[in-house]
């Protein structure tokens, strides 16, 4: 049986207000994608680099066109946040920060 790993990068660049609860969050959204079955690891990979080219032709938006698999890793993010950063969507939250797990290849073992 072969060894599936998907791996990733957790965006955490630019936290310019607030506490910096980076590392709490970048912790918990790895653990979350560790979480998952190889099989949704693999549907988010593959949803995040068809996204990419769709939205280099202009005819994609991941936020707004409602894929249900690059909205559960945005959900998660959200939820991240609103625990270990509140601030954020506080009054006068951050403007400037980035938060985002993208998946970056498939080794296969």
């Amino acid at each position: 049986m072969k060894n599936i790993t998907v791996n990733y990068e957790i965006d955490s660049m630019d936290w310019s207000c607030g506490i910096d609860d980076r590392e709490k969050c970048v912790d918990a959204l790895g653990a979350w994608f560790d979480g998952l079955s190889v099989k949704t690891q693999l549907s988010i990979y593959y949803a995040q680099k068809c996204a990419n080219v769709l939205q280099e032709q202009g005819g994609f938006d991941p936020w707004n066109d409602g894929c249900p698999v690059l909205q559960q890793v945005f959900e998660a993010q959200d939820r991240i946040i609103k625990k270990y950063a509140p601030w954020v969507f506080g009054e006068g939250g951050s403007t400037g920060f980035n938060f985002s797990l993208c998946t970056t290849g498939v080794e296969i073992a």
